[in-house]
C-alpha cells in the first residue's frame, strides 16, 4: 500500500525539528581559542561582548533531547491517528505497520545523520561519531529488513536417508505466498520453484491476503494468470492445501481452477487444490520414484486433530503436509475453551516427514534468542521457540520441517523480515546406503 502521504508529512516534520536544532546549536557554537571568524560573526549578530560565549556540552545534549523528543512525540501521535477508522475509510488507506517501519528506518536515519553533522560542526566529535554510527546501522538494517530480505527468496535444501524408499525423490514445499499484489517477487518465486526439478510440489496454504481498497477478484485473476503464465509442473503432481487466510470474495479453489460463468471459458493452472484431508497411497511407484504415502491435511487437522489414526500401515515412507505445524508438535490448546488437540511430537509413532508453514518463521529472528511469534497468533505462540522454523528430528522417527514461507504478513502488518529470509524448501528423500 502506498505510504507517500505519510512520508510527506514526516519530511515536513523533519524540517521543523532539524531546523530548530540547527538554530539551537548555531547559537551555542563557539569559536576556537584564537577567536576565529565564527566568533566575529556571532559577536556581531548576537552580542557586543568583548569575550566569546562559552558553549556547554550539557546544553548541546539538552537541545538534541528536546528536539528529538518533540519529533518522536509527533511521530507517535501521527502513527496513532492513522489507526482510526475515519482516516482509513475517508482520508487514505494507510498501511499502518509499513508506515511506522519505513518512518523509523528512513526518517530515523535522516535525523541521526543530521544530528551527527550538527554536533561535529560544533566540535562534539565523539558524540557525533556515536550518532553517525546509529544512522549507519539504522540505514543498513532498514534496507535489509524492508527492501532486501523480504523479496529475495532463499532455497533451503534438506536430505533424509531412509530404507523405506527404493528410489530418490525430491519434494519442493512452499507455503504462505500470502500476497496482496502480483510483483516480480511472486513470479521469481515460481521460477525458482520450477528450477528445482522437483518430483512433487506442495503448496502449503495462505495464497492471498488483501488490504483495504484491494479489488479481490482482480487480484485473484492476476494470481491465477500468473500460475498459468509461469506453470508449476512435477511428475507426481502439484498439490495445494487450504490455509487459514482467504479473501472474502474469492474461494481458494478458484485461484487454481475457475470457469467464467459468462463466457464459459475455463482457466486451469494444473494445480490440484484440496480443502479436506486426503491420502495418496504409494505415490511415485509407477514412475519409479519413492514410493511414498502422501497425506494432505485440512486446516482443522493441521492444528492437531489427527493422531495416529492418520497414519498408514503400508510400510512406505509417509509424508504429511498441513498448514499449521501444531499437528507435528504438541497440538493446539484453545486459550478460551481450554480444549487440547494432540500432536505427533510425543506419540509412539509419527509420519516420517511432516511439512508445515503458517509461522513465517516469525519474520524476525533475534540474535541469541531465535524466531519470535508474529501477529499475536496463539497457535504460533504455542510452538516451541526452536521449532518455529527449520528442520527437527524426533526419537519416534518423525522429521518436521516448518518453512519460513515465501511471502509476508499483510493487512496492517509491516512488510519486514530480519535474519529470517523468505524460503523455498527442497527435501531430497534418498535410499539409505
Amino acid at each position: 500500500m502506498d505510504t507517500t502521504p505519510f512520508h510527506l508529512i514526516l519530511f515536513a516534520l523533519d524540517i521543523v525539528v532539524l531546523g530548530g536544532l540547527f538554530l539551537w546549536i548555531r547559537i551555542r557554537r563557539v569559536s576556537t581559542a584564537k577567536r576565529s571568524d565564527v566568533y566575529q560573526y556571532e559577536k556581531s549578530l548576537y552580542t557586543q561582548a568583548k569575550t566569546p560565549r562559552l558553549s556547554s556540552f550539557t546544553w548541546d545534549i539538552i537541545g538534541v533531547v528536546l528536539f528529538g523528543g518533540f519529533g518522536f512525540v509527533c511521530f507517535a501521535v501521527l502513527s496513532r491517528l492513522i489507526f482510526t477508522d475515519y482516516v482509513q475509510k475517508h482520508v487514505y488507506h494507510f498501511n499502518v505497520g509499513q508506515c511506522i517501519a519505513e518512518g523509523i528506518a528512513i526518517h530515523g536515519t535522516l535525523c541521526f545523520a543530521v544530528i551527527a553533522a550538527l554536533l561535529y560542526w560544533n566540535r562534539r566529535e565523539i558524540i557525533a561519531a556515536l550518532f553517525g554510527c546509529c544512522a549507519a546501522f539504522l540505514a543498513i538494517a532498514g534496507f535489509n529488513c524492508l527492501y532486501w530480505e523480504p523479496y529475495h527468496v532463499k532455497v533451503e535444501y534438506y536430505r533424509i536417508e531412509t530404507a523405506k524408499v527404493k528410489n530418490p525423490l525430491r519434494i519442493v514445499f512452499v507455503s504462505d505466498i500470502q500476497t496482496d499484489r502480483i510483483t516480480s517477487h511472486e513470479i521469481n518465486t515460481l521460477k525458482k520453484i520450477q528450477r528445482q526439478n522437483a518430483d512433487l510440489i506442495i503448496l502449503g496454504g495462505d495464497y492471498l491476503q488483501t488490504f483495504g481498497g484491494t479489488r479481490e477478484k482482480e487480484l485473484a485473476e492476476q494470481f491465477r494468470q500468473m500460475l498459468i503464465d509461469h506453470p508449476l509442473k512435477a511428475p507426481l503432481g502439484v498439490y495445494a492445501i487450504a490455509g487459514n487466510i482467504s479473501v472474502s470474495d474469492v474461494h481458494d479453489k478458484d485461484l487454481f481452477k475457475y470457469t467464467d460463468e459468462k463466457t464459459g471459458k475455463e482457466y486451469d493452472t494444473g494445480i490440484d487444490w484440496y480443502q479436506d484431508t486426503v491420502l495418496f497411497d504409494a505415490l511415485g511407484e509407477e514412475e519409479h520414484l519413492g514410493p511414498i504415502d502422501l497425506i494432505l491435511l485440512k486446516l482443522g487437522d493441521s492444528w492437531g486433530n489427527v493422531g495416529e489414526r492418520g497414519l498408514t500401515d503400508s510400510g512406505n515412507f509417509i509424508v504429511m503436509a498441513g498448514h499449521c505445524p501444531n499437528y507435528a508438535i504438541d497440538g493446539y490448546t484453545n486459550p478460551k475453551s481450554g480444549r487440547s488437540l494432540s500432536g505427533y511430537r510425543n506419540a509412539e509413532r509419527a509420519p516420517d516427514l511432516m511439512l508445515a508453514g503458517h509461522t513465517h518463521g516469525g519474520q524476525v529472528a533475534l540474535p541469541f534468542y531465535g524466531n519470535i511469534p508474529f501477529g499475536g497468533d496463539d497457535r504460533a505462540e504455542q510452538i516451541p521457540l526452536k521449532m518455529r522454523s527449520g528442520f527437527s528430528a524426533y526419537p519416534n522417527g518423525g522429521h518436521v520441517l516448518v518453512t519460513r514461507g515465501s511471502g509476508l504478513e499483510r493487512g496492517w502488518a509491516p512488510r519486514i523480515r530480519l535474519f529470517c529470509p523468505s524460503e523455498i524448501s527442497v527435501i531430497d528423500i534418498v535410499p539409505a546406503k
